[in-house]
Formats: structure tokens, C-alpha cells, sequence
């Protein structure tokens, strides 16, 4: 799972949006000038500008009671067509889904996150065919039914129609959502708590740390409790109900026991994600760590006992974030690649982290220009100089964030123009005691806001204040994690280590991730009405399902494309590289033939930009991902952006839908 650390910014998509969906306009009044002269003559182009006004005069006079009596009878049509049949076969998967998880007793985790996902899986694709033949094939039917004339004959509007359709449909859809993912909740709830048979929680009790280890198998139930510095009591019992008749202290310690394994395993946490970038073995930057053999590069790894190390940079490391958490909380779920064998196969593996304060600033000059580091000059305590186009002149060090960086070429550069070096200097260093990780679980480590440590330079105990020693004055706090054994290897990806702010409860999260659903369906049920205006019923019902198709499954393969980042070429660069076998890293001959083929390929491009800038992105409504891997659904960075994209073809598709609607053929079947 990827996760985005950039906010999502509505000022720049309203921007964005605004320029999008004025040139689409733009364009599709140009076409329609076009045809109706070739049809109408010289009055053609008179003709649609006259229309242009007749949606916004529609609009204004829109009446709420039409709008609702509309979306009042598209919802009861939506029923006798048998909508709500799905319900049953959700209860059906439900009743059996249990048979195809895993076995529970092995790694809760990992059952957690298929039970979760399997709710929100189900939730999705139950509802989607529901959705996308109710919405595209409602308006046709009128249509053929006739059904339509007795509200077009009314003093009802073409927009008051689309808007009522949209709301009717809508509306099915929230209650068909509300209801599963309900639902869907207390059977998740449920399902984990009977199969947490095998768990190991501590937690304080009367001002003593307990260990409870818990298993429940069939031969029995073991109960092991570690109490503080006491020895281990083991106790056994036949069954789950005997330990409640026979020892109900002890069962009960079980049940508190459970209680808090399960808000473990069920919880939304709210991670403070970093920046990640690596330092090889001779100590300088790089952009990512070793391979191991992995084709796949999203995790790479860090060499024990050398040089290499780790670096995430975090932001926004505020007093209050120190002060909710008691600290600074420090997650990780780090993975080992293992080069010994024999004993050490299945020990863990020691891990350190180091605290820096680091001051990152690029230069610029007196016009604001940005000047690469590289040909800085020092000349005072804090004056610097640089020597650009032969002419020597006063740069001035301004602070950048740790995310406008990036490493190329062993340096830090600016992500904006990777020419000029950033200054990253080192003003404090503090390294924290080692630990053993564990590979299949949580590593949470708690730093205190005064830190205790020592000082090998000055052989002295030290004390650092975390806030006003370590983070920076941009609220910014580097770590660096070391692995201490030698010819081991442990993986490193960017969620890998997070700052954990207090947990929001799984309830919360859990439904931040059915809001997504919600939105999603939503939108398909704003583009199959818009579609079904101009369109049949199954012709509206295969451009809804393309459009999703092609925004869930081939939207980033389509930005590639676009942004010329596929090897091989266009399409028809890399027919003919198939045919005449010519590499894909091969430069083709610089010759008229390539030349026309490449500006072919050109061309076609352009028209896939157009075609990706008017399909939605689906992937913004995937949220399970995060709720199902213990996360909670953030705002700015997934909330936001699927809401921004639901509204942002509502608009054009409503004044689509009102032109199709009113240039229809009604009387046509």
C-alpha cells in the first residue's frame, strides 16, 4: 500500500477543474457550431448560441417540490424493478464467507485485514452492477414505456428530471450502502472476536505490567500470565467454558486480555508519514538501498554493520503532537533479508535508531533565482557567494522542506529543478538505544520529550529537549535507522516508519472507507443518468462501464502513455519494433519513416490526453486499502480528493445531460 504525504489542494484542483471543464465547453460549442452550419446554414451558429443561455434560465427557476416528487417516483420505480434483490445475496455471502478465510490461527493480522477487505470487497461489487443498470437503463425504458411523457407533458424541466433521477437513484444507493456496510461492521466485529483464539497482550494492571498469552486450540485452552517480575503461571482447562466455572479471576484477566487485543487488531491509526531516501556505505545520499533480487523495488534494503542507513525525514512535528502521544511514538514494520543459516535464520535482528536535527536551505540570489550549492562560496559567518555566468554575486541560504528534495547524483536537489544543490547540514545527532525487531508485528517505541543519552565525543551523559534540540525550526525531525548485524539486510519502504498520533477507533475509519464507496457510486449513478440522455440502454450502460474500467484498472498505464514514459514508444512505434525485432532500449534510425511514425504516435497522444483528462479516477475512492492494513482513512489526502472529484463532474455532466435531454427525440422508442 502506497500512501500520498502531500495534502490534497482544493484551491489548485477548483483551478485546475475550471480551466478543464471551460475548454471542454469551449470545444463542444465550436463542434456544434460546426455541424448545425453544415445543417442549418449561416442561422446554425445563431441557433446554439441562443441555446447556450436556456440551461442557466432553467436552473434559476428549478423548483424543490418538482425535484423531490421526481426523485420520489425514480426511487419507487428503482424497487419494482427489484433493485433490493442484491440484499440477498450479500446475506448469502455472509452466511458462508467465514469458509473461504484463512485459518485464524495463524497471523490475526493478516486475517483482520482479509475479513476486512472481503466486507468492503463485497459492499463494492454487489452494488456496482445494481447501480450501473438502474442508472443507465431508468430514462431509456421511459422512453420506450412512454412512462416519461406524462412528467415532460407537466410544467416539470429538463433539469428538474436529471436532478430527480440523480436524487432518486442516489438515494437507493445510500440506503443499500448504509445498510451492508452496517452490516458488514458487526460481522467483522463478530468473525474477529470468535477466531482470536491465539493471542499475547500486556497491559498495566494494579501498577504492574501483565503479560497474558492465550491459547485455544483442540486439546485444550493454555493460559500463561507474567506478572511484573513474578515467575509464569501456567493454567490449562478442556475448554473455554470450563476455565470461566473453574477459574473466573483468571478468566476474566483473559477477557480484559482479549479486549485489548481486539482494539489492537481493530483500530484506524493516524500515522505521520516522512520523506524516505538512504545513505550508502561510503555516507553519502542516495536515492534507494540495496537490491536484493526483488523484481520488485517498493521495498529496498539497508546493510548491517556498515554505513548504511535509513532516512526519513518527518514534518509537522509540533509540541502538540509530542504532547498528545506522551512522545515521540515511533512505529515500524521493517522486513529482513537473511544471508546466514542455521540458528540465526530465526533470530531477530537488532535495529537502531539516531535522532538529527537538520538545517536543509537552497541559495538564491538577489532576483530569487535558486543557485546550486556546489558553487557556493563561503566569505563571512553568514554571508555566502556564488560565481553564476562568469559574474560573482551575494546568495542568500533560504530554508526549503524536506519533501521539495530529492536525491540525484549522491546529492540532495530540488524536486522543481534538479540542477541546483540543496545545503542538508547536520547540527545534532542523538542515538537511541538498540532493539531487537519483530519482523511479523508492531515495533513501537516511545521517545520521551527529555532524552537521556550518551555522549561519545564528550564521554557525558547529555540531555536533549526533543522539541527545542532536535526539530528543526520548519517543525521538522530527521531519523536515521542502522542495522547492527553484520551480512543481514532489513527491507525498507516509505510507510514502513511512521510517527503514530493517537488512534481514531475502528468504527470511525470503517466508515470514512464506505463514504468512499458511497462516492463512488455516486458518481457512476451522475454519469449513467448523463449517458442514458443521449444513449440507449445498453450502449449507456457499456460507456458507464468502460469509463470505470478504464479510471479503476488502466488510469496510471494511461498517464504513462501520455507523459511518454512506456518504453518502446506510441502504439505504432511499437508495432513496428515487434515486427522488425529492434529492442526497447534501442534508439531507432533517424530517418523519414521513424520521424513520421514518431509524430503519428505524437498525435495519437493527444488524443489519449484528452481522453484521460475526461475519465474519472476511480483509485481516488479506494480507501480499504487503508483500513484493512490497520490505518485510518486521512482527509487531505484521500477524502478530499475522491469528494473533489464527484463534484467536479457533477456540473458538466448535468448540463450535458440538459442539452441531450432537450434535443432527444422523446416520441423515438
Amino acid at each position: 500500500m502506497s500512501i500520498e504525504t502531500q495534502p490534497f489542494e482544493f484551491l489548485d484542483a477548483i483551478q485546475h477543474w475550471g480551466k478543464a471543464v471551460t475548454a471542454f465547453l469551449v470545444l463542444v460549442i465550436i463542434a456544434a457550431c460546426g455541424l448545425s452550419l453544415l445543417t442549418h446554414g449561416k442561422k446554425g451558429p445563431l441557433m446554439v448560441l441562443r441555446w447556450i443561455p436556456r440551461f442557466f434560465a432553467d436552473l434559476l427557476q428549478l423548483s424543490p417540490r418538482r425535484v423531490y416528487a421526481i426523485a420520489q417516483l425514480t426511487f419507487r420505480e428503482a424497487i419494482r424493478r427489484k433493485a433490493l434483490v442484491v440484499f440477498g445475496m450479500f446475506a448469502l455471502l455472509f452466511m458462508f464467507g467465514s469458509w473461504f478465510m484463512d485459518n485464524p490461527n495463524e497471523r490475526m493480522d493478516l486475517q483482520v485485514k482479509n475479513y476486512i477487505s472481503f466486507v468492503l470487497t463485497a459492499i463494492t461489487w454487489l452494488l456496482l452492477p445494481v447501480v450501473l443498470l438502474i442508472s443507465c437503463w431508468g430514462l431509456p425504458e421511459d422512453i420506450r414505456n412512454r412512462s416519461l411523457h406524462t412528467v415532460v407533458t407537466k410544467p416539470a424541466r429538463k433539469t428538474e428530471i436529471v436532478i430527480g433521477r440523480m436524487l432518486g437513484f442516489s438515494s437507493l444507493m445510500t440506503i443499500l450502502v448504509v445498510v451492508m456496510g452496517a452490516t458488514g461492521y458487526i460481522w467483522i466485529d463478530r468473525e474477529v472476536a470468535h477466531n482470536l483464539t491465539v493471542y499475547s497482550q500486556s497491559f498495566e494492571r494494579d501498577g504492574q505490567e501483565t503479560l497474558v498469552e492465550y491459547v485455544e486450540g483442540n486439546d485444550g485452552v493454555t493460559v500463561r500470565v507474567t506478572a511484573g517480575d513474578n515467575p509464569t503461571t501456567v493454567t490449562t482447562a478442556p475448554t473455554r467454558q470450563a476455565l470461566r466455572q473453574d477459574n473466573p479471576d483468571l478468566f476474566n484477566l483473559t477477557e480484559l486480555a482479549r479486549v485489548a487485543a481486539l482494539k489492537r487488531h481493530l483500530v484506524a491509526k493516524r500515522p505521520v508519514l516522512g520523506t524516505l531516501s538512504f545513505k550508502g556505505a561510503d555516507g553519502s545520499p542516495t536515492e534507494l538501498g540495496v537490491n536484493t533480487g526483488d523484481i520488485w523495488e517498493y521495498r529496498t534494503y539497508i546493510a548491517g554493520g556498515t554505513q548504511w542507513r535509513a532516512i526519513w525525514d518527518f514534518e509537522n512535528i509540533t509540541e502538540e503532537v509530542i504532547s498528545r502521544a506522551k512522545g515521540l511514538r515511533l512505529e515500524s514494520s521493517f522486513e529482513a533479508f537473511r544471508t546466514h543459516k542455521g540458528d540465526n535464520i530465526q533470530a531477530s535482528l537488532l535495529l537502531q535508531y539516531t535522532l538529527v536535527k537538520i538545517d536543509r536551505s537552497v541559495f538564491r540570489d538577489s532576483n530569487d533565482r535558486p543557485v546550486s550549492a556546489a558553487v557556493v562560496r563561503k566569505t563571512g559567518e553568514n554571508s555566502f557567494e556564488a560565481t553564476v555566468d562568469g559574474q560573482v554575486m551575494p546568495v542568500t541560504p533560504v530554508p526549503v522542506s524536506a519533501h521539495e528534495l530529492m536525491v540525484k547524483g549522491n546529492t540532495y536537489v530540488l524536486v522543481d529543478d534538479p540542477d541546483v544543490v540543496v545545503r542538508v547540514i547536520s547540527k545534532a545527532s542523538v542515538p537511541l538505544p538498540s532493539f531487537n525487531i519483530s519482523e511479523f508485528g508492531e515495533n513501537v517505541t516511545l521517545i520521551p520529550s527529555q532524552i537521556d543519552y550518551y555522549d561519545q565525543n564528550s564521554g557525558e551523559r547529555r540531555q536533549l529537549d526533543l522539541i527545542k534540540d532536535l526539530v528543526n525550526d520548519r517543525q521538522e525531525l530527521r531519523v536515521e535507522v542502522a542495522c547492527l548485524d553484520s551480512g543481514q539486510y532489513l527491507g525498507m519502504a516509505q510507510r514502513d516508519l511512521f510517527v503514530q498520533l493517537p488512534s481514531n477507533s475502528f468504527a470511525i475509519g470503517y466508515a470514512k472507507a464506505i463514504c468512499g464507496i458511497w462516492l463512488m457510486l455516486g458518481l457512476i449513478v451522475v454519469i449513467g443518468v448523463t449517458s442514458s440522455c443521449f444513449l440507449k440502454g445498453p450502449v449507456s450502460s457499456l460507456l458507464t462501464l468502460v469509463m470505470l474500467l478504464v479510471g479503476q484498472g488502466f488510469k496510471a498505464f494511461l498517464e504513462k502513455i501520455v507523459e511518454g514514459d512506456v518504453e518502446g514508444g506510441g502504439p505504432i512505434e511499437s508495432v513496428i519494433r515487434i515486427i522488425r525485432q529492434i529492442n526497447l532500449t534501442d534508439d531507432l534510425p533517424e530517418t523519414t519513416f521513424y520521424s513520421t511514425v514518431k509524430s503519428i504516435d505524437s498525435f495519437l497522444n493527444e488524443g489519449l490526453f484528452i481522453v484521460e483528462n475526461i475519465v474519472p479516477d476511480f483509485r481516488s475512492f479506494q480507501m480499504d486499502s487503508y483500513i484493512a492494513n490497520g490505518f485510518d482513512v486521512p482527509w487531505s489526502q484521500a477524502l478530499a480528493p475522491s469528494i473533489g472529484v464527484a463534484l467536479a463532474y457533477l456540473v458538466p455532466c448535468l448540463i450535458i445531460a440538459y442539452y441531450s435531454l432537450s434535443l432527444r427525440e422523446l416520441e423515438h422508442k
